[in-house]
């Protein structure tokens, strides 16, 4: 006979987020309950092996539901393999559990086979909590926040959040809101998956934050560098991966509360989750969670930056059930955000605009004050995304079915007459999505281990727009199908995968937009179907994408290294192709261009990581070259000089969409010195660089260099007082390298902020209680991702405290 020794070693555990286990922790310690074992699986004694004993060990993967996702050979005798294999797959755990919610772990089986003729019987049970690493095993440039980094952002939104990542930086606006940048491509060229699904907004503006709340995160991925193939179009710059933390696995009832308040803006803030399994219902879970803020007009170190008030509320829920082979999940979050429009940044003529420049001070600054009143011009939006997914698995490999639906709606106020109620900008964008994908069993290969998947993509999305000429309606149908195989030896992974993406959409037009279109040779007869009263122009487009990336152990647990070359593909925005005119969240005046194509990304990144108890670094260097970017910048004059436009609402700088061959390159990474003794060095930044191919310019819009440098001391254990950290940070910025004239302001001058915090954890059941000083000195500046540096500084010293606990 054969028997199941389960000595049980979890040696890759996630804790749950709601606070991270020390490594190698004892189960006494740290409160973790390991998984339990369901039930012997008979294993059958291979005919071949005769009379002969053996012990095979292998390590197999549980998540958080119980359910055995990968099995892996790690000792003992050949001839056994198979059938230890073929028993690994059957095994059913209940699952491991920190501080009550489920923990996925890595388990370490031993099968005993012995002759038919003999019994034997053993049993052992061992369990050590280690941190696993999600980024190591990409071969990609990763960093991944937790859910306490995230607890650290509290209040923030996600581009915010994302920021603290080497490499990562915002595109700030004229209102309370910021986009993400990774490695110089703003958010048109990065992708975010929310739950795994693709988030699909009104992107067209620079003050459209990412509507998605962080608190409903468990940890929030960054990968850096192109992505299509695994990811999908867009993903030439990175992929924001936003993942809700498990469902709780326990019975009983638990969740998590957040309290921050901002000193500039006056800004509260609250966040409440609450789980529960009932125990009636095994294997059922529930989740109810919610957040809001209030900020007032927020100041600058000399003025208060009038009309940036805003208001932000989150909700969503959770259900899902889970059996011996499969789960089933559905969610519903809804986000909405309020925002005035900075007074400062409407203009009556290009003189006032550049007199503004000059003198370096909103008109009329004097008149503002700190309020909580939000006047036009201002924005309104809500996002709602609703999820259904299916996972199954078994020995035949594993199945994953998904399908959302999104309505995105946007409203906007121009300064009108008082009997003028409504928005002048009204947007509602609905989004239909389905993604399934299959991976096949782990294959054992005699020199290495083989696994991977297939996929495909599908989705429907349409555009309905009333107000003044800015944009068309739209519908379009696009899809994809995707695989990727990863071949992993003693010390080197090598991933390839493919990928091939398609899109159909149609345009509608009214006749004033067609003909704007026509008197400017951007569109004829031949690209558009003329009707009565609208113009209806089609659009379709194909591409592909490639990648391979390898990870090499040089020193397995010291030193790795990372070769990605990647490709990606973006289709040009319907606002690329069409926008015309100005809105309050996008105070310039643009003009699409419907000649655009597809732009096509080829990248290599090249990253090494360092891990040792006195020094953790990783740098990454990297390249892209991008045919047909679609490069956004101001338009110039036929004497070289940037143009305005004049409308009823103001005079704007005039921007337009074209076509260029580029390519950006740089460095970024982080270092840290004595990651956990009594004091500590912590250095990130990054460095890109963006230029033309064929004239050498650099690209207006590229961010600035940047490095943060933080001392961190670490005080010992005071009597309630664990896991005490103090920080002073220092931000350089050394600002762009474009040329003057090619903009309508030089980049401003480089700044230096610093910054101040400390956070302790109280009792037992920790109470995490923070501060921190952004700006500390209340210098004044303008920073260059950010178009408020046409109109105003940058909002001066920030104080924000935070409490935070689990129960």
């Amino acid at each position: 006979m054969a028997a199941c020794v389960c000595s049980c070693v979890c040696l890759h555990c996630q804790p749950a987020p709601a606070a991270a286990a020390p490594p190698d922790a004892t189960v006494e310690e740290t409160e973790v309950v390991p998984p339990k074992l369901l039930a012997q699986v008979p294993l059958t004694y291979p005919q071949d092996a005769g009379e002969e004993h053996g012990d095979v060990t292998v390590l197999v993967d549980v998540d958080a539901s119980g359910q055995v996702t990968d099995v892996r050979f790690e000792s003992g005798p050949e001839v056994f393999r198979e059938a230890a294999f073929e028993a690994g797959w059957q095994l059913r755990f209940e699952p491991a559990t920190y501080n009550g919610q489920p923990l996925a772990t890595t388990t370490r089986i031993r099968f005993h086979f012995a002759p038919p003729s003999e019994a034997h019987e053993e049993v052992g049970l061992e369990i050590v909590v280690h941190a696993e690493d999600p980024d190591v095993e990409d071969t990609k440039a990763r960093t991944t926040l937790d859910e306490l980094a995230i607890e650290e952002a509290a209040g923030d939104d996600l581009s915010e959040t994302v920021s603290e990542v080497p490499g990562v930086r915002m595109a700030g606006g004229t209102t309370d809101a910021a986009k993400p940048i990774i490695r110089g491509q703003q958010e048109r060229r990065l992708l975010v998956l929310y739950d795994g699904v693709r988030h699909e907004s009104q992107k067209w503006g620079p003050d459209h934050a990412t509507e998605i709340d962080p608190f409903s995160a468990g940890e929030i991925g960054v990968v850096r560098g192109a992505a299509g193939a695994r990811h999908g179009p867009d993903a030439i710059g990175g992929v924001i991966l936003v993942e809700p933390p498990p469902l709780r696995a326990a019975p009983g009832v638990g969740g998590k509360t957040v309290m921050a308040f901002n000193s500039n803006g006056l800004r509260p803030y609250a966040a409440l989750r609450l789980d529960a399994a009932p125990a009636v219902v095994p294997g059922l879970a529930f989740r109810v969670e919610g957040n809001a803020a209030i900020g007032a007009n927020r100041t600058s170190p000399a003025y208060v930056l009038g009309n940036t008030a805003s208001r932000t509320w989150n909700a969503g829920t959770t259900v899902g059930y889970t059996w011996d082979q499969g789960r089933i999940r559905g969610s519903w979050h809804h986000y909405a955000f309020e925002a005035g429009v900075f007074y400062g940044v409407s203009t009556t003529s290009p003189d006032e605009f550049n007199a503004r420049l000059e003198v370096g001070v909103p008109a009329t600054s004097e008149l503002w004050s700190t309020t909580y009143t939000i006047d036009r011009p201002y924005q309104a939006v809500t996002h709602d995304i609703a999820v259904l997914a299916y996972d199954t698995w078994s020995d035949w490999g594993s199945f994953q079915a998904t399908y959302a639906f999104q309505i995105n709606l946007r409203q906007e106020y121009e300064q009108v007459r008082s009997a003028i109620t409504g928005p002048q900008y009204d947007f509602v964008l609905r989004t239909h999505s389905v993604d399934a994908l299959y991976g096949h069993p782990e294959q054992y290969l005699p020199f290495g281990e083989l696994e991977g998947a297939v996929g495909l993509q599908g989705s429907f999305q349409e555009n309905v727009y009333r107000g003044y000429s800015l944009l068309p309606n739209y519908r379009g149908f696009g899809g994809g199908l995707f695989a990727y195989e990863r071949l992993s030896l003693h010390r080197v992974d090598v991933e390839l995968g493919a990928r091939a993406d398609g899109l159909w959409r149609l345009a509608v037009m009214n006749d004033d937009d067609y003909e704007r279109h026509v008197r400017r040779d951007t569109l004829d007869a031949s690209d558009c179907e003329v009707l009565p009263d609208q113009s209806r122009c089609p659009s379709a487009w194909a591409t592909g994408s490639l990648s391979l990336g390898t990870l090499v152990h040089v020193v397995p647990e010291l030193l790795d290294i990372k070769l990605d070359l990647s490709t990606a593909s973006r289709f040009p925005d319907v606002d690329e192709l069409y926008l015309i005119g100005s809105a309050p969240s996008f105070p310039v005046y643009a003009l699409g261009n419907p000649d655009l194509g597809v732009e096509t990304a080829w990248g290599a990144s090249l990253t090494t990581g360092l891990r040792h108890e006195a020094l953790e670094v990783e740098l990454s260097g990297f390249g892209q070259r991008v045919d047909d970017y679609i490069y956004f910048a101001p338009d110039l004059t036929s004497n070289g000089e940037p143009a305005f436009d004049v409308t009823i609402q103001g005079t704007w700088p005039r921007y337009t969409y074209r076509p260029i061959d580029a390519v950006l390159y740089g460095i970024d990474g982080s270092v840290s010195v004595g990651p956990s003794a009594p004091v500590g060095l912590d250095v990130r930044g990054g460095i890109v660089l963006a230029q033309n191919r064929d004239s050498g310019a650099h690209l207006i819009g590229t961010p600035p260099d940047q490095l943060t440098v933080s001392v961190v001391g670490r005080p010992p254990s005071l009597g309630p007082l664990q896991d005490s950290e103090l920080h002073l940070t220092t931000d350089f910025v050394a600002q762009a390298r474009v040329d003057p004239s090619a903009d309508f302001a030089p980049p401003p001058p480089a700044y230096t902020l610093f910054g101040l915090g400390a956070e302790t954890a109280i009792g037992p059941r920790p109470v995490r209680v923070g501060a921190e000083v952004h700006n500390l000195l209340d210098t004044p500046y303008r920073d260059y991702s950010s178009l408020l540096r046409f109109y105003a500084d940058q909002p001066g010293r920030d104080v924000r405290v935070r409490v935070g606990f689990d129960f």
